[in-house]
């Protein structure tokens, strides 16, 4: 399938980049890229999010191994930095699963609210 005339400006200015590239260096580069006036309230939010839109597409439905952190981003080079990256993320997510299961277990102690979802979640903490 052939990568859209956004997919194709998203693609090649993060294949370009020097390290890594964020979302607002790309809306600068590619001031068209997001214009849907229609949803606009402000212009820069409504671009950043069709940017991040156009990269998940090119990961999930493109298949590019597009990586990403705080500092923009960029393609996988090799196997060892998907590996790395795998770790990193895992982390985070278990890092944010556990605060969002404290403050779980502090509402049910505290307001006596209970969740399926929550007690099943702790059994893997």
């Amino acid at each position: 399938m052939q990568l859209t005339n956004d997919e194709q400006s998203v693609l090649s200015l993060i294949a370009t980049a020097n390290y890594r590239i964020t979302q607002q260096e790309i809306a600068d580069s590619e001031r068209w890229l997001g214009s849907h006036p229609v949803h606009e309230i402000d212009k820069r939010e409504s671009t950043l999010r069709k940017i991040r839109q156009i990269i998940r597409d090119l990961r999930i439905k493109r298949g590019y191994m597009i990586l990403s952190d705080t500092n923009g981003y960029w393609l996988m080079n090799d196997r060892q930095e998907a590996i790395e990256y795998c770790e990193r993320i895992e982390r985070m997510a278990k890092a944010q699963a556990k605060a969002w299961f404290e403050t779980y277990t502090a509402m049910r102690k505290n307001f006596n609210l209970t969740s399926d979802y929550f007690e099943q979640q702790g059994k893997l903490f």
